[in-house]
């Protein structure tokens, strides 16, 4: 949870408010002048504008969202920032310049139009000078509380024209909840059933083919770190298998090329399909080229996706990566189905991404890009979307090191090589996530004994090994 907001700053809710700089934080402008008065040139390339600031308030420090409404003449700003102490913004725009809707003990993570009213959800506990926890509309003038909730609301979707909300919440309206529910008539009823939850933590929910699916960071007991889930027939259950690894999670999800893509922290060593990002074709979890690595460009590490876009049968992806298809991306990374392609500046970790008229808009934690100064809230001053790219990416391109265990195809079996000899317990689960073979590898000089696959549906299958190791393998 966010700390108490300190600092306040002298601000007119609304008009833009210029920040002040100290002698020692001046920005690119006059520091330009300053240079064309002494007769000194500016590196090349320094001044290269790619982003600028959307004027703001104030800064945003953290957890930054943007909401567009249906005709997209209005965008609206949320997140960690520094309005009042202990208390956070909501803003809107429709002409340039910002003004304050409301103020929030806590942040506010997503705002978004229901049945012509404005509605928000996130970690707060007032709105205005009202107790509201974690829900509130807006009537033109005052917030009211929208539903009772015993916990905070990470996001609310419209979904075929229902609302739902998800976040940490056990109880809403005074029934039992898992970290979701719906709006129904004048109230919020929760969906379904996960079991015995420890503790509800939902970040995101989407329908695909009409079955609702959602992500997170859940943990049940009996279901080890499976943190996407599908609804069907009045029952939740781990989407292909799920998420797999200790620390993983899903973020975000969308729709692209008729694909569910799901964006979180992940790793491909722990036996996920992709780094930090997947897609879902109705069938089997499939990686997005090589996906997205740290600042070392390796697997070591899974920084978090937290923004998906759709735009132009293109994918923007945003989160704290560095790296994307072995490009350098910066927190913002571009998909068009086959390659990555980078945007030339170094964002930070970027919260959420939205095209307002036509151009991209971005929440970043990077206080100081193409060496201008912002407040979290930046828009991109190009039309195109590949400063760097990458090569056409494919699985067989994995940055897999040869001294750890791999699963070696053989028609009609399947070996792992790399292990050391003797015997490991092992299971097999095919790609709804089903156990289909269990037993004990025995292996001699690195290489196990066949396990035979001849009667297998083809998909990818998922290989825990007693040792720790996942391995994915397909059969044809």
């Amino acid at each position: 949870m966010p700390a108490t907001f300190e600092g306040a700053m002298d601000l007119h809710y609304t008009h833009q408010t210029a920040i002040p700089f100290s002698t020692t934080e001046r920005g690119g402008g006059r520091a330009t002048m300053l240079l064309c008065l002494l007769g000194i040139a500016w590196p090349s390339g320094v001044l290269a504008q790619s982003w600028a600031s959307v004027g703001l308030p104030t800064n945003v420090l953290d957890w930054g969202n943007y909401y567009l409404d249906e005709g997209g003449d209005t965008l609206y700003c949320s997140g960690i920032n520094q309005v009042l102490p202990g208390q956070a913004g909501l803003f809107r725009t429709t002409n340039g310049i910002w003004d304050t809707i409301g103020l929030f003990s806590h942040v506010v993570q997503r705002a978004l139009h229901y049945n012509d009213t404005l509605i928000a959800g996130g970690w707060f506990y007032t709105a205005g000078a009202d107790s509201i926890r974690a829900c509130a509309y807006f009537d033109g003038s005052h917030w009211s509380a929208f539903g009772e909730f015993d916990g905070s609301i990470n996001n609310l979707r419209l979904l075929d024209g229902e609302l739902y909300a998800v976040g940490t919440f056990s109880t809403v309206d005074g029934q039992a909840a898992d970290g979701i529910a719906k709006r129904v008539g004048g109230h919020w009823e929760p969906v379904g059933d996960f079991g015995d939850v420890l503790d509800p933590y939902l970040f995101d929910v989407i329908k695909y083919h009409g079955d609702l699916i959602c992500c997170g960071n859940m943990s049940i007991v009996g279901e080890n770190y499976r943190d996407v889930y599908i609804y069907q027939n009045g029952e939740w259950g781990p989407l292909g298998g799920g998420l797999f690894g200790t620390a993983s999670g899903g973020w975000e999800m969308t729709i692209y090329n008729d694909e569910l893509i799901l964006g979180g922290g992940f790793y491909i060593g722990a036996g996920n399909a992709g780094q930090c990002i997947m897609r879902w074709n109705g069938e089997i979890w499939q990686p997005l080229g090589v996906g997205t690595t740290d600042n070392t460009d390796s697997y070591s590490s899974a920084p978090n996706i937290h923004a998906l876009c759709v735009h132009d049968d293109k994918l923007f992806v945003g989160g704290g990566f560095s790296y994307a298809g072995h490009v350098p991306v910066k927190g913002i990374a571009v998909w068009d189905g086959s390659t990555w392609c980078g945007l030339g500046s170094d964002l930070g970790l970027v919260h959420d991404i939205v095209f307002f008229h036509d151009t991209l808009y971005a929440m970043c934690g990077n206080n100081w890009i193409d060496g201008e100064y912002n407040t979290g809230g930046v828009k991109y001053l190009h039309t195109t979307y590949g400063d760097t790219c990458s090569l056409s990416t494919t699985v067989s391109e994995y940055d897999l090191h040869q001294s750890t265990p791999s699963v070696v195809t053989i028609p009609g079996s399947v070996r792992v090589q790399n292990l050391p000899d003797g015997q490991e317990g092992y299971l097999i689960l095919d790609p709804a996530g089903r156990t289909v073979c269990a037993g004990r590898l025995v292996s001699h000089a690195g290489l196990s004994l066949p396990i035979p696959t001849e009667h297998w549906s083809s998909g990818i299958y998922l290989l825990l090994i007693g040792n720790g190791h996942t391995l994915r393998f397909t059969v044809p």
